[in-house]
């Protein structure tokens, strides 16, 4: 993370109260999510692929379902430039949900990491990092990431995020 950036996004996230339905600063996002018939491959697993669409719910609750510090909807407006999965366990159907965990784990202009781990008690069934880009459609082309969108990444900003360029 630049300089800059870094300092941005200490500084919204220092001057910014905690959101009363959301986590504290600089926690994972949690995002629960039963497991259901239609996730089932014929082995009665989780399909990959849902292993990701949960993934993929998470950021879509922590994007734009929750809101900003001021209690304004903030839309982090972003498009997926990569994801990286490593399966570990198979997810079967049991009566608990899923727990996705969701932290930043790095910041840059107009880039950031996510990493998402699917759990169910102290167990972990896969592991996700994706690169996310903000991306304007209108021009085409990549930008800034703006000063809410920063605010909303350090409230689940790791402490990985000084150590990236």
């Amino acid at each position: 993370m630049s300089h800059a950036t870094l300092a941005a996004v200490e500084s919204l996230a220092a001057a910014a109260p905690a959101h009363p339905h959301g986590p504290h600063p600089h926690g994972p996002h949690l995002y629960s999510r039963p497991v259901r018939m239609s996730d089932l491959d014929p082995m009665n697993h989780v399909n990959n692929v849902r292993l990701l669409e949960m993934i993929q719910d998470a950021h879509v609750d922590l994007f734009y379902l929750q809101h900003g510090h001021s209690g304004q909807a903030v839309r982090v407006r972003v498009i997926y430039a990569r994801h990286e999965l490593d399966y570990t366990e198979a997810l079967d159907l049991r009566p608990e949900p899923a727990v996705i965990s969701t932290t930043v784990s790095a910041v840059r202009r107009s880039s950031f990491r996510l990493t998402s781990r699917i759990t169910r008690g102290d167990q972990v069934f896969c592991t996700c990092v994706s690169t996310c880009v903000a991306y304007d459609p209108a021009a085409r082309r990549t930008r800034r990431l703006e000063d809410d969108e920063l605010a909303v990444l350090a409230r689940h900003a790791t402490c990985d995020c000084r150590t990236s360029a």
